[in-house]
């Protein structure tokens, strides 16, 4: 049966690619469009797999190469219509604002911003993260301006909206749906989540990816819960140097520690690098168990008190 099972699941991949890879072509076009700027897109086709593999690289290069603007939304028309010229020169220097035809418009950038639509947004983060391409990831989810979650929370959001540019009155203001990015920082930022081969929930597969500098993110950490018990994940950087400046060319040590029921299993697995060197790694069994149910209320009401506070945001 589970041979069966296999042969069934390659023929579907298999139908799959041949729809979406027309005629041999090295780009992603979804069927019957008469282009692949469609969401999801690319980013889709590489997280589910259906790219065969000698492929995924041409298509995660063309998948870099897209380019275009936000839709055109009125608010955004009339703030520029009404901002001075050195704010607009500011935020061209930027790269908020770009020519759309004859007019400027409020553009994106895949490095700091997102151009794909509400539904790709968790596949684009996760399919770069996946490829070796983390450090673009957070600085998309890191970004500022148009086409960015910073741009939404400026604007006071509390959800996902469902367009990138404000609508008082066309668009929903509470639209996540399979935008939600909050799987990614879980699974990929922070690095816990299912094992994709488990059953019941019973192995969970520790992954974390960190920054190429402790300048985007010093420290991440997660819960992922089972039927088998709540297995944890904290993740930091340590050994930083006194000055900031000299994050990004400091060698550091990563300190993880992973919490994992006493019925359930774990893989780890600690991220390559490009240098060919490796990295030296050590690991000890701790000898007092922490009170989980203590740390969620303490990081509760730290939460809760930031959020009182505004603490990060100017409003």
């Amino acid at each position: 049966e589970l041979s069966e099972m296999d042969d069934l699941a390659k023929s579907v991949e298999g139908r799959i690619a041949r729809i979406y890879l027309k005629n041999g072509k090295d780009y992603f076009t979804p069927p019957e469009a008469a282009g692949g700027n469609l969401s999801p897109g690319p980013e889709m086709s590489l997280f589910s797999r259906v790219v065969p593999g000698e492929k995924r690289c041409t298509v995660l290069r063309n998948y870099f190469r897209r380019e275009g603007h936000t839709w055109p939304g009125s608010d955004e028309k009339n703030f520029l219509n009404s901002i001075d010229d050195d704010y607009l020169k500011e935020m061209i220097t930027t790269g908020e604002v770009s020519k759309r035809g004859k007019d400027w418009s409020m553009g994106w950038s895949q490095w700091q911003g997102f151009n794909e639509g509400i539904l790709a947004v968790k596949y684009s983060l996760k399919t770069l993260s996946d490829n070796g391409f983390h450090n673009v990831a957070l600085n998309k989810a890191s970004g500022f301006g148009c086409g960015s979650f910073e741009y939404m929370l400026s604007h006071n959001a509390t959800t996902m909206w469902e367009s990138w540019w404000r609508s008082e009155d066309l668009y929903s203001h509470n639209h996540p749906m399979l935008g939600a990015s909050a799987e990614w920082m879980v699974s990929s930022v922070a690095g816990v989540g299912l094992h994709p081969k488990t059953t019941g929930g019973s192995t969970v597969l520790f992954w974390p990816r960190f920054p190429n500098s402790a300048n985007v993110l010093e420290f991440a950490g997660a819960t992922q819960g089972t039927r088998r018990g709540d297995f944890s994940i904290a993740w930091k950087f340590e050994d930083l140097p006194d000055n900031r400046d000299l994050y990004a060319s400091a060698s550091v040590t990563v300190h993880i520690r992973l919490f994992v029921p006493p019925d359930g299993k774990s893989v780890l697995r600690i991220p390559e690098y490009s240098n060919g060197e490796g990295v030296d790694a050590s690991m000890k069994y701790a000898t007092s168990v922490p009170n989980l149910d203590e740390a969620l209320m303490l990081s509760s009401e730290e939460c809760l008190s930031r959020r009182d506070a505004k603490m990060g945001f100017s409003y």
